[in-house]
């Protein structure tokens, strides 16, 4: 029974009765079973117990207490372990039963194969040793005695500690040591056996800067504490180190000088790959290899450089140098050349009074120490090219591996990775990996947290970090806290780091005018930003600004994903954001830019200006050369555009807002981006109602709601908003724009019936636009009354109107009706059956709408020719045109656009005698017209599926 009892002393008391782990009870029960434990097998009487275990505090019943206290340590125990005799008690334990013992029988046979010579098994036997500490010995027990006996411990581990170190010293192993070492003499300064040590480890390491470095340290230390120099051993080995006494070391030799890269490393393999062919490839047998990787704060540069250097170890047997430039750490001046190359100097164990003063041959013989070895040279967070370059060291048989936050761009490198954040799966992984699988098993919450991180390693291991450290927290907690994009930041730093601080170091090198340009940008509305809208945020003038913008490209604090056009990593974007620029006014000029900008991107694509600005401010614009640029500028800022234009009504600028959306308003629906286009104007009109400065503002809003929306609305909702918006026009308003509302509610008036009452009002919008002298809007008048007249299959005064229209269009060069005019030219010459004349004006309808960009315009041209080569028996290409101009139409949203398109499909097809594939079409076409009350519309339809029913029919007979 005696036997089945363990007791671990080299830590917090524990106990298995077998495998059964026990209670202990209260601590002074602890304290007299340790007492007993540390006499085990020897019998103490209840006196001396009451001396050891209370020393501090003896209770008055003396020796009485004891009996209690052993009464319950026997209840707890095995039977017969606790032995009571007439002088006192006794523990009674088998060998081995005790962690102290066994650790003393391993230190034993250590000892006995380092005498043999066996250098390994004694490291071994040792190492098993000091395996047997789980923590303070002792730990929290109570008396004199206990702690007494704690210290004889701890410092017991300690010189067996050394032992092993010193074997491992003899075994070579000495750049495993230094990072157990450097824990070691920081953990106690005073003690000169570890920092003799590691001065060992860092000079047969060839680290001989650092081993010089430790002595001083711990010199100063000792001064200052103690009032005493070093002991007469560290000096001893201090000399030895300055004479280079048998340091085993041949010239410029180093084992490894690598840090520790971490637990958790994630992906890259891409990037590990290339960084590791370009150390390793033959390709660079008549040139050094120089590896530089850039990336923004946080991305993994340190991590992936150490990895690869790992990986390449092989090819580089002579050594791993690495020197921390400190390019960005907190407090601290990046190093310079000459003081890095005075390190790397004295790493190789150039003495003192070799190196020399001068940077250039300081330099020189940097090289000249390296030449012909190999060895691979790593210099971590470069702060700029100016710096690495002295430290190249020529020789084909070495490498150098630099990182950096800067693009080094004036380095001759010969490889370049720009690093970016990691694969939504790899992030996923590491987090993963950082908090047990366990933990994140729900997927869709650690996507969210890594997304809301940007996929940042450094942000991701702060996420996992605090996760990790709070177990009641659950992943989708944690991605909660992440959600609020106010608090983002500070949940990703600690005190000691994280993400903020490394952005703030990142910033903090910048210049004073890159500085402020990257506060302004932070505020930028949209996804990215060109370099004219850059400028204008800024009050600068574009070239100016474009340098700036690459340089904080250079320093990745900006992306530029596509040239000419830069964005933020999220995270970035909300520190920058931390720095204190008014929003109000980066809202203000950025949407001054984009109003000035879309009105001339407008004026390139329909060759007129639909709603009239104040004077511009002074900003550049970018040029527009035709409605190409102007379709490219729209597609490129469409979409922040409308992020601005949210702002803007949020923050109250009520005029800018819906000036803006006015003016961006016919691109989106030239697009089809008619989503896009009802947003914007909804955001318009919320801002011109609460706009008092413009009695027109409201107006203007819904009549641009009306008419661009007629397609998506229906003639009978667009009508009932012009007619709201023609209440609100003041009777001062501007003739134009009376004339523009009269034409948009004669032409919805046509489209639900084409009466005379319609036409009246349409007669009445041309007389306003005459008088006015707006050529643009008679032609835009002239072609509603030519739909109009073609509605009541009145053709020849159809054909007309468009005519009269095409001269007023081109009069004033307004491509963009002329497009329509020319539709509706040759869909009454189709109608008058003058097929052949029909082709131009649909043809030359068509390329403008290409080249413009016009989708809508499109549908009806590509309908209307699809009719004009199924007459002329061209068949191919009329169903060519027909399935284009229907798939165009169902993209637009629009019922109006696909009737007619599928209705020119369905004839088309009929023609050629498909009239089972006609039929859905007719009867789609049908169901539109009838929803729309298109009577015209309805009647053709109709009568296309009698002829589908007659074909049939005739196909049985046959």
């Amino acid at each position: 029974m005696t036997e089945s009892l363990r007791l671990d002393l080299l830590g917090p008391l524990r106990a298995w009765s077998g495998p059964e782990a026990l209670e202990l009870g209260p601590i002074r029960q602890q304290s007299l079973l340790a007492v007993l434990a540390l006499r085990a097998n020897q019998v103490i009487s209840p006196d001396d117990l009451v001396e050891l275990v209370w020393s501090e505090a003896p209770p008055a019943t003396g020796a009485k207490i004891v009996p209690p206290y052993v009464y319950r340590l026997r209840k707890l125990l095995p039977e017969g372990v606790v032995v009571h005799s007439r002088d006192g008690y006794r523990l009674q334990l088998a060998p081995d039963a005790l962690d102290l013992d066994r650790f003393e029988s391993l230190v034993s046979a250590g000892r006995t194969a380092r005498a043999e010579g066996d250098l390994d098994a004694a490291a071994a036997e040792l190492s098993a040793a000091l395996a047997l500490f789980h923590g303070e010995p002792l730990k929290g027990l109570a008396g004199h005695y206990l702690a007494v006996q704690r210290h004889r411990l701890t410092e017991r581990r300690l010189k067996v500690l050394s032992e092993r170190i010193d074997l491992d010293l003899e075994r070579g192993r000495y750049g495993d040591l230094v990072p157990e070492l450097v824990a070691l003499v920081e953990e106690d300064r005073l003690r000169e056996q570890f920092a003799g040590q590691l001065m060992l480890a860092y000079w047969r390491s060839g680290r001989v800067s650092e081993a010089l470095d430790t002595y001083g340290r711990a010199r100063a230390e000792l001064v200052e504490q103690l009032g005493v120099e070093p002991g007469p051993g560290l000096r001893a080995i201090h000399q030895k180190i300055l004479r280079n006494e048998g340091s085993g070391v041949p010239g410029p030799v180093v084992r490894d000088e690598l840090p520790y890269d971490g637990a958790n490393f994630v992906g890259r393999d891409r990037e590990l790959t290339e960084v590791v062919a370009a150390l390793t490839s033959d390709a660079h047998a008549e040139r050094m290899p120089v590896v530089a990787i850039d990336g923004m704060a946080g991305v993994g540069k340190t991590a992936l450089a150490i990895r690869a250097a790992r990986r390449v170890a092989e090819a580089y047997p002579e050594g791993r140098l690495f020197i921390d430039l400190h390019g960005y750490t907190p407090d601290r001046s990046p190093m310079s050349s000459a003081q890095v190359l005075d390190r790397l100097l004295r790493t190789l164990a150039v003495a003192a009074d070799r190196i020399p003063a001068e940077l250039e041959e300081r330099a020189a013989l940097w090289r000249s120490e390296l030449a012909g070895h190999r060895v691979l040279v790593v210099l971590d967070n470069a702060p700029d090219s100016a710096v690495v370059k002295p430290l190249l060291v020529g020789s084909p048989t070495c490498a150098v591996l630099v990182t950096s936050r800067r693009q080094l761009t004036d380095l001759e490198a010969t490889t370049r990775l720009a690093l970016d954040v990691l694969t939504p799966d790899d992030a996923t992984a590491l987090l993963t990996e950082m908090v047990g699988s366990t933990r994140a098993d729900d997927e869709a919450a650690a996507a969210a947290v890594v997304e809301y991180c940007g996929y940042l390693p450094l942000a991701i291991r702060v996420a996992g970090s605090r996760l990790r450290h709070r177990p009641s927290w659950t992943v989708e907690h944690l991605g909660r806290r992440l959600g609020a994009q106010d608090r983002r930041l500070a949940e990703l730093s600690t005190d000691g780091g994280g993400v903020s601080p490394a952005f703030a170091l990142s910033y903090g090198q910048l210049p004073a005018d890159q500085q402020r340009l990257f506060r302004l940008l932070g505020l930028m509305t949209g996804h990215d930003i060109d370099v004219y809208a850059a400028a204008a945020v800024a009050g600068a003038e574009p070239d100016g600004t474009e340098v700036l913008l690459e340089s904080l490209v250079d320093a990745n604090l900006l992306l530029e994903p596509s040239p000419g056009r830069y964005q933020f990593h999220d995270l970035l974007q909300y520190y920058a954001r931390s720095l204190g620029e008014t929003e109000v006014d980066v809202a203000r000029r950025l949407a001054t830019y984009y109003l000035y900008a879309a009105a001339d991107a407008s004026e390139a694509i329909f060759s007129s200006r639909l709603n009239p600005l104040p004077p511009p401010p002074p900003i550049k614009l970018p040029p527009f050369d035709g409605p190409a640029d102007g379709l490219a500028w729209g597609d490129a800022e469409g979409g922040n555009v409308l992020a601005t234009l949210h702002k803007t009504e949020a923050l109250g600028l009520d005029e800018l807002t819906w000036r803006l959306s006015l003016t961006i308003s016919p691109y989106y629906y030239q697009r089809s981006r008619l989503d896009e286009m009802d947003e914007a104007l909804e955001l318009g009109l919320v801002a011109a109602r609460r706009d008092a400065t413009d009695s027109e503002a409201e107006s203007r809003i819904l009549l641009s709601i009306g008419n661009l929306g007629r397609y998506r609305q229906g003639a009978k909702q667009s009508l009932q908003t012009l007619q709201e918006s023609r209440r609100l026009l003041p009777e001062a308003a501007d003739p134009v724009l009376r004339g523009r509302l009269l034409a948009s509610i004669g032409y919805s008036m046509v489209k639900l019936d084409p009466t005379d009452e319609a036409l009246a009002v349409l007669a009445e919008a041309l007389e306003v636009s005459r008088r006015a002298g707006d050529a643009s809007l008679s032609s835009r008048v002239l072609a509603y009354i030519g739909v109009a007249c073609g509605d009541r299959l009145e053709w020849e005064e159809s054909l007309q109107a468009y005519e009269d229209g095409l001269r007023f269009a081109r009069k004033v060069n307004d491509v963009a009706i002329q497009i329509d005019l020319l539709n509706g030219i040759g869909e009454c010459l189709l109608e008058l059956g003058r097929v052949d004349e029909a082709l131009e004006p649909l043809e030359t309808a068509h390329a403008l709408g290409v080249e413009r960009g016009a989708d809508y315009s499109l549908i009806y041209s590509l309908a209307f020719l699809s009719t004009a080569y199924s007459r002329q028996g061209d068949w191919d290409e009329a169903l060519s045109v027909a399935r284009e101009s229907v798939r165009l139409a169902m993209a637009s949203g629009s019922a109006l656009s696909e009737l007619n398109a599928r209705l020119r499909l369905a004839r088309t097809l009929l023609g050629v005698g498909d009239a089972g594939h006609a039929r859905p079409h007719f009867a789609r076409t049908l169901e539109l017209a009838t929803e729309e009350c298109q009577e015209v519309a309805i009647s053709a339809a109709a009568a296309g599926l009698a002829d589908c029913d007659a074909a049939e029919a005739t196909a049985r007979e046959m």
